[in-house]
Parts: C-alpha cells; sequence; structure tokens
C-alpha cells in the first residue's frame, strides 16, 4: 500500500472517472484529498486491459461531450490536461446492420436521412421522432448540470417551478420506456427495431435512449491509446496537484462519528482521518457494508433492497489475424440486429439478440500488432441468466462469435487470442452490485439518487447517483461532489 497521510480533508473512494474527477477538482482547489482505489489500476470500467499482444478496453465503446462545452472537454480544459489527450471523432459513427439493410452514420441527421430511404411511408413520423429526440437531448444536458443539491432553498423552488415549462419533454418522457416512447412515434416493426436497437437497454427509462444516437448531434470520440489513457491522465492531474493516489488500496469501513462521516478504515486495519468522504463505488456496498445498516434510516434501506440495478454485459474481446479494415470494415461501433423480432433482439440468446461489435484498432492501429485487428463482441445479458458464469462463458462466447461470423465471415478461423468478460467478472472486477454497468436501473418513472446521503459530510459520486450512467454523466457528478465538498455540504 502506499505511504498515507493520517488525515485529509477529504477521501475519495473509488478511482472510476468520477471519483478521480472529484479528487482531482478538489487538489487543484488546494484540498487535501486520497483517492483510494481496490484494484491495481484507476478507471474502473473506463479501464484497458491487454491480452495476447492486443489492447482492449473493458466495455466502454465511445465517449459523448469530448466537443466543446462538452462535461469531458470542461473538466479536462479547467484541470490543464487536454492538450494531453488525442481525442479522434468517429466517423462515421456507428453502423446498424440487419439481415437487409446496411446503415452507416455520422449524425441523428444521417441516420434520419437513411431511415427515411428505407421506410419513405413513415418518412413524417421519422422526422417528428428525431426533431423530438434532439430537443430533448438539448434539455437533458442542460438538466444534468443542474444539481440540485447544489441550490439554496430559493433556487429549488424557482428550479421546480421553471422546470415544468423548460423541461417539459424531459418531465414526459422520464415516466416512459425506450420502446414506448418509439412505438409511440414509429409503426413499422422493423423501423422499430432498428431504432430500439441504437440503445441495446430495451426496457429502461427513455432518457439515455433518446441522447445515446438520435439526439447526439456532436459526436462519439475515442481516445488514442484506448480508454485507460482518460483515467490516467486525470489521475497524472490529481497528482500534480498534490492529491495521493493509492492503488491496490482497499476500504473496509466508513468512519462515522455521531451520524458525520469522520474518514475511512483500510483492508489492513489503518484509519485515516477525513472531514468528508466522497464514494464512487457501488451504492449498497457502500451503505450496507462500509457505513453499515444500522446507521441508516428504514425507507433509505429498503429501497436499496428493493431498488434493481442496471443489466450487465458479456463481453469477447478477440486478437485476429485479418485486416478488417481492408476487408471494407471501416467504422469502430457495429450494431449487428440478428433478426427484427423486438422480443429475440432484446432476448437472451447469444445468437438471436443484439450485438455490438466494435474494432478499436481500426482507429487506433496502435493497439493491434502488424495489420490485425481487435473485435470486441458485447451483449447485455441479465446476471442471473446462468447459476455458474464459468461453467457456462465458453458456449456463451462460441455462439456469439458463431452470430459475428455472419457480418464477419469465417471469423473463428482467424482467431489468435481471446478473452472473456462474463457479468459475473464484472461483479468481481468492480464490485458493482451484479455486474451493473449503469449503477441503478433506470426504470420509467423512477428517480436517479441524490449526490447527498443519510451521513452528513459523506457524499456520491459516480453512475449510482446524479446525473446517471455514461462517462460524460459520472464526469459531471465528480464534478458536482467536489463543489459540495468546496462549500462545504
Amino acid at each position: 500500500m502506499a505511504e498515507l497521510k493520517d488525515s485529509y480533508d477529504a477521501v475519495v473512494i473509488g478511482a472510476g472517472i468520477g471519483g478521480l474527477t472529484c479528487g482531482a477538482l478538489l487538489a487543484r482547489n488546494r484540498r487535501s484529498v486520497l483517492v483510494a482505489e481496490q484494484s491495481s489500476q484507476p478507471g474502473g470500467c473506463c479501464a484497458s486491459f491487454k491480452h495476447g499482444g492486443y489492447l482492449f478496453d473493458k466495455g466502454v465503446c465511445y465517449l459523448t461531450g469530448c466537443e466543446p462545452g462538452g462535461a469531458i472537454y470542461e473538466i479536462l480544459e479547467d484541470l490543464g490536461l487536454r492538450r494531453k489527450i488525442e481525442l479522434v471523432k468517429m466517423e462515421p459513427a456507428i453502423r446498424i446492420i440487419g439481415s437487409d439493410y446496411d446503415l452507416r452514420i455520422s449524425s441523428a441527421e444521417s441516420l434520419e436521412d437513411r431511415l427515411i430511404k428505407l421506410f419513405p411511408m413513415e418518412a413524417m413520423a421519422i422526422r417528428e421522432f428525431v426533431a423530438e429526440c434532439r430537443a430533448t437531448t438539448t434539455e437533458m444536458e442542460r438538466l444534468s448540470r443542474t444539481s440540485f443539491d447544489l441550490m439554496n432553498v430559493w433556487q429549488k423552488v424557482a428550479f421546480m417551478v421553471t422546470s415544468l415549462f423548460k423541461y417539459r419533454r424531459t418531465m414526459k418522457y422520464m415516466k416512459k420506456s425506450w420502446q414506448e416512447v418509439v412505438d409511440s412515434f414509429l409503426q413499422n416493426e422493423k423501423l422499430r427495431a432498428i431504432v430500439l436497437s441504437t440503445y441495446p437497454y430495451n426496457g429502461l427509462g427513455a432518457m439515455a435512449g433518446v441522447m445515446m444516437v438520435l439526439g447526439n448531434t456532436n459526436g462519439f470520440y475515442y481516445p488514442k491509446g484506448g480508454l485507460q489513457v482518460l483515467a490516467d491522465l486525470l489521475s497524472d492531474g490529481l497528482r500534480e496537484y498534490d492529491g495521493d493516489l493509492a492503488l491496490d488500496t482497499r476500504v473496509n469501513k466508513i468512519v462515522v462519528e455521531g451520524n458525520r462521516a469522520a474518514g475511512v478504515e483500510l483492508s489492513d486495519g489503518r484509519r485515516v482521518k477525513a472531514r468528508y468522504v466522497v464514494s464512487n463505488v457501488d451504492a449498497r456496498q457502500t451503505f450496507l457494508k462500509l457505513v453499515g445498516e444500522k446507521r441508516l434510516p428504514r425507507k433509505f434501506r429498503r429501497d436499496l433492497d428493493e431498488s434493481p440495478v442496471s443489466p450487465s454485459a458479456f463481453i469477447v474481446s478477440l486478437g485476429v489475424r485479418l485486416n478488417l479494415k481492408a476487408m471494407g470494415f471501416g467504422v469502430v461501433y457495429n450494431i449487428y440486429n440478428p433478426s427484427n423480432d423486438i422480443g429475440e433482439l432484446f432476448g437472451i440468446d447469444p445468437e438471436k439478440c443484439i450485438m455490438s461489435i466494435i474494432m478499436h484498432s481500426i482507429i487506433d492501429p496502435s493497439q493491434a500488432p502488424g495489420s490485425n485487428t481487435t473485435v470486441q463482441l458485447m451483449a447485455m445479458l441479465p446476471y442471473h441468466m446462468v447459476k455458474d458464469w464459468r461453467a457456462a462463458e465458453e458456449a456463451i462466447a462460441d455462439k456469439l462469435i458463431a452470430s459475428a461470423e455472419k457480418v464477419i465471415p469465417r471469423l473463428s478461423k482467424h482467431i489468435i487470442c481471446k478473452h472473456i468478460i462474463s457479468p459475473l467478472t464484472f461483479e468481481q472486477s468492480t464490485l458493482n452490485s451484479q455486474g451493473a454497468t449503469l449503477g441503478w436501473q433506470l426504470i420509467p418513472g423512477g428517480k436517479i439518487r441524490s449526490q447527498k446521503t443519510p451521513i452528513k459530510n459523506l457524499y456520491q459520486a459516480g453512475h449510482w447517483t446524479f446525473p446517471g450512467g455514461g462517462v460524460f454523466q459520472v464526469v459531471t457528478s465528480g464534478r458536482n461532489a467536489a463543489q459540495l465538498v468546496l462549500r462545504g455540504g
């Protein structure tokens, strides 16, 4: 473990992107801060790993919010780090492949045009739907920068009054699922399937689906060197401002005196005092294990037990002896729809469900040796799908590879190395309950939890709290948490 001080102004638990953002901003504002991370590398879900001479990312496919004015751009600018990272815009941003269609998309506008060519009878509905997605996304991006926790009483009252018309679309669609919104605009079943596939978490609240592709006009970005580069850069920023980052350092307990966070206890028994504690880790772990159930209000404790968590993912990372770019595969992020049946697409059969086919080495050749290519196959599969993931993962991986061969012929014959990440792997490596990839499940009408907690001077950052899951969202949560500390709660 690292050499640590006996006390800090703040201790941040977890070196995910939200925790690193919070820690770096506090250090820049001359607060003594420790970021403690149980893993040997920072980044959490936004990390990379090497296998068989290839570089892969853990699951994040791309970044948004990297354009001027975007959340990631602004944080890096504030920390003086923006020019130390090369963020490449993905063009085309996305490709959607089906049995009888192949759509290469640069923006919401190009998707709109391509869908109208395929479904001219629904041209007006498509235009209305995409326009509504764009308008809603604008509202949501503005809303994500507006933290209720940072408002005074009068600001809260004014916000609640103005939100009725200022965020009317957001308020409307928060009560609906992604599929309910799509179905309310579009009639053709295949068209619905294509649009729904742009956000594979069908059944969740509509907001994230609206923002991912249909409302995103600023594009997708990817950092040269892999997602780990962003985590490492924020780690460097933390250290440059004299903050401490302790890897391989697990927090066993949040020390609470009275009803106030007073520091943490590490796995080796050491206690580190702190005026503030920020948890960037799993919410159930934070409160049920690190704080302890006895210190929590009954309703709060019941919500932790009963609230569903977001789905997990199954990822097969392949190093292949193929120059896929030379073979015409010029798009990094590909969505493959084996069927036009929505039930099958969002089911749990690896050969029939939606699959993301990701080839980061196309945009960053350094990730694969020679003219070879990295290929990652990702399907959203539930944690409780099988009893024994270790026994089932090879068979599931083989089925995903067989499905992908309909897009990349004879893929299985050119595999040099293979690495599998199951929902169980996600749970064990990130400590997220059931391997959740987006924190709490954003069910229609559900609430995003406050960054303040029942324990005074204990705050949350990351995807388990406002404004939700996604890299640019957790960057915003890290900024908010830092502001809460700087304002003294």
